[in-house]
């Protein structure tokens, strides 16, 4: 028997942009025990950036419907910019949400790369909130948490410093002396 309303009530919560509380290893293990065995599939499911095309539960078929919208909106407006010339096709999805489509748009609108990857997460953070609904902890509360953790502790990982490091990585990629001193290493 699962007990989301229990592990719910023992998470810290969460807003976008804040320093994860626990890890997603740790926030999986609470999980087990607590939730089914269909519903820890789901919580996979939801965290896996595939489509889940198999899965039966309503949160995820939702959740993941949405990511296909954002990638058609996104999609879009690139082919768009990019010229005349571009042609992009809409996948199908179940659904469509007005709200989260614009939110979207108005994320692509911004100018700064890092104000649009904030923007599209924030969407995410109303979109799951708006999945879950309101009420006391049910599992689609739990795969909304689990969500929001992914998101904050992406963030979390995006730092000055690592930042740097992958801009080194690319230029050092680029530079045949420095793959040719790799080699003799």
């Amino acid at each position: 028997m699962s007990s989301p309303s229990y592990l719910m009530a023992s998470l810290p919560m969460l807003e976008m942009g804040d320093v994860p509380p626990l890890s997603m290893e740790e926030f999986r293990h609470r999980c087990i025990g607590v939730l089914s065995e269909p519903e820890l599939a789901a919580l996979d499911a939801v965290l896996d950036d595939g489509e889940c095309e198999e899965c039966d539960d309503e949160f995820v078929r939702a959740y993941k419907a949405h990511e296909i919208q954002m990638k058609n909106v996104s999609g879009r407006l690139r082919a768009q910019a990019w010229g005349p010339d571009v042609r992009f096709t809409d996948k199908s999805f179940p659904g469509y949400d007005v709200t989260f489509a614009k939110m979207i748009q108005d994320a692509f609108a911004k100018s700064n790369p890092m104000e649009k990857e904030q923007d599209i997460d924030k969407a995410r953070f109303w979109l799951v909130d708006c999945l879950a609904g309101v009420g006391e902890g049910t599992v689609k509360h739990v795969y909304a948490y689990a969500i929001k953790l992914k998101i904050c502790e992406r963030w979390a990982r995006l730092t000055e410093e690592a930042g740097d490091s992958a801009v080194l990585n690319v230029i050092n990629a680029n530079d045949p002396a420095y793959a040719k001193a790799a080699e003799q290493e």
